[in-house]
Formats: C-alpha cells, sequence, structure tokens
C-alpha cells in the first residue's frame, strides 16, 4: 500500500483526558525551556498594550494610559479557558484537568456529554482542535506565571444547550472571534510577543477554516452575533463559484469589494479589540458598558472586563 493510500486509509483514535494532560506538559515544558532562553519566563511582561479598543466609560480597573501587557495576556486567557472547556467537554465528556483550572468559577449550562459527530473527520479536528485549546492554556498560564488570572465562571448554554445539531455553530464563531481578536492585537504587540501570539493566531487560524469547510460541507448555520462573519447569506448555502471578491465574507472571513475598508484591505482578515470581543462573549448586541452575561456570566477574571 502507498504512503498516500496509508494516510487516505489512517483513523485517529480519540485521545483521553489523560493522554492529552501528557502531551500537554511535556509542550508546556518545552515553550517553558523556550521562554527561559529569552529571558521571560514566569516574569512580568512590560510594556504597552496589545489589544486596542477599551471602551471608555469601561467599569474595569485598566488604568487609563491602556492595559498592560499582562491584562491583554489575561483577557486573551479568559478566552482560552472558554474554548478549551467548551472542547473538553464535547471531545471528552468531561471538564479539563484539575492542574489547568484551580480556583476554577462554576461551570453551568448543562455541559454536555460527549458529542457524537457526524463522520470520524469531524471527530478527528475537534479531537485536535481539544488539544490546542487546552494547551493554549498551559502556554499563557506559563507564559504569565503565578500572576495569570483563574477561569471565571462559565455558562456553556448562552448560545443554546450544546448538542450536535449546534456543535459546529457554535465551534466555528469561537475560532472567528478567536482569530479575529488575535489578529487584532498584532499591531501593539512587542518583538517577542509578537512571535508569540501569532504562532496561536496561526493555529486558530487553521481550526477556523476547517470549522468553516465542515460547517459548508454539514449545512450548519453561522451564528448571528458574530457580526464580522455574517453575509446577508450564509456562505454554505450558494455555490462557491458564485463567491467573489464582492461576497462580504465569502468562504473565507476576509474583506472583499463591499466591505474593505483603509484599515482592512482587500483581502485581509478582520480585526476585534476587545469591547468588540465582549459583545459577542457577553451576549451584550453590540452594547458597551456590558461587564458581565452570556458565556461569561460573572464577567472576566482580570482587569480587561467592560466591552
Amino acid at each position: 500500500m502507498s504512503s498516500r493510500e496509508n494516510a487516505q486509509t489512517l483513523k485517529l483514535e480519540p485521545i483521553t483526558v489523560e493522554q492529552a494532560e501528557t502531551i500537554r506538559t511535556q509542550r508546556a515544558l518545552s515553550r517553558r525551556r523556550f521562554l527561559t532562553g529569552l529571558g521571560i519566563a514566569g516574569a512580568a511582561v512590560t510594556g504597552g498594550g496589545l489589544l486596542s479598543g477599551c471602551s471608555g466609560n469601561a467599569s474595569s480597573n485598566v488604568m487609563a494610559a491602556g492595559p498592560s501587557e499582562i491584562d491583554v495576556l489575561n483577557f486573551a486567557l479568559n478566552l482560552e479557558y472558554l474554548e478549551a472547556t467548551f472542547y473538553s467537554f464535547v471531545t471528552q465528556g468531561t471538564d479539563l484537568p484539575s492542574s489547568l483550572t484551580a480556583g476554577s468559577g462554576a461551570i453551568t449550562g448543562n455541559p454536555p456529554s460527549k458529542i457524537a459527530f457526524a463522520d470520524q473527520q469531524t471527530t478527528d479536528i475537534f479531537n485536535e482542535i481539544f488539544f490546542n485549546e487546552m494547551s493554549h492554556v498551559a502556554d499563557l498560564q506559563t507564559l504569565i506565571g503565578s500572576g495569570h488570572v483563574s477561569r471565571p465562571a462559565l455558562n456553556l448554554a448562552a448560545a443554546g444547550t450544546i448538542s450536535s445539531g449546534n456543535v459546529l455553530t457554535i465551534a466555528r464563531q469561537f475560532e472567528d472571534v478567536g482569530t479575529t481578536a488575535y489578529a487584532g492585537a498584532t499591531a501593539l504587540l512587542t518583538a517577542t510577543n509578537l512571535a508569540y501570539a501569532t504562532q496561536i493566531l496561526a493555529v486558530e487560524g487553521f481550526q477556523a477554516g476547517a470549522l468553516r469547510l465542515l460547517a459548508i460541507q454539514q449545512s450548519a448555520p453561522f451564528a448571528a452575533a458574530d457580526s464580522i462573519d455574517v453575509p446577508t447569506f450564509d456562505p454554505g448555502a450558494v455555490v462557491l463559484a458564485t463567491q467573489g471578491p464582492t461576497a462580504a465574507g465569502g468562504f473565507f472571513a476576509t474583506s472583499g469589494v463591499s466591505t474593505a475598508t483603509a484599515a482592512v484591505p482587500l483581502a485581509l482578515a478582520f480585526t476585534r479589540n476587545t469591547s468588540q470581543v465582549l459583545q459577542i462573549v457577553y451576549g451584550a448586541g453590540g452594547k458597551t458598558g456590558v461587564s458581565k452575561g452570556g458565556f461569561f456570566p460573572n464577567g472576566l477574571n482580570g482587569n480587561i472586563t467592560t466591552s
């Protein structure tokens, strides 16, 4: 049998939490060695803020000069907690390992049992995303050190009780929000953090593209609350050949003729600032000044908490 035939017939078995934890620990140690070589492991990273756009009327403790890099890394960690917890329940039927969740808030919204996905390919993709997102939590905890926030209270049913019927729609929104949030961060990153964040951005982009294709193949709708990835139709509802540069989103969440701006020229990914991200995850309906709700019933942990 040829190597190509082997690749086509190979079926990956779902990884267990224990296996994922072992691999995650090895990756965390490798990450710490890398950061130690740069002289920043476990240390407070200083410098300008990474994400722009905190609302001027925010009631958080962010100083007028803007959030510190630690504040922004903790903001990202809150989002990674949400993603990793979601993928842990839908792929493993259980919560994240306790080593990542000390001091966590309550998990509500009837956390789902392990989801039976449509096919083996979808199962494999979700299992790999679970491993990646769990590792992102560990990576950020390691980078931030003792100052990292604990997991906040999460309501996993904020977009509806998770089931095989909506899991792909929710996952697709999480990945699109994550990708655009990291894309929005890169303009204000220092050299070391830019390299780190762009690696996570690339992973989020890989995952967003895979889920977007699965959503089209399986006729899963987009999430209406995702205000950037909302053309007037679901890209999966039309023949791909009709998509092009005039589509408000098209196959990918990139700017087209009708949506490009000076800040987002043609064929670039859209970006989100912290306020825009919070408006989505809080279910705030585009409102600023909101400090909790949606997936985060008590708000985020840390200093960036208000849309």
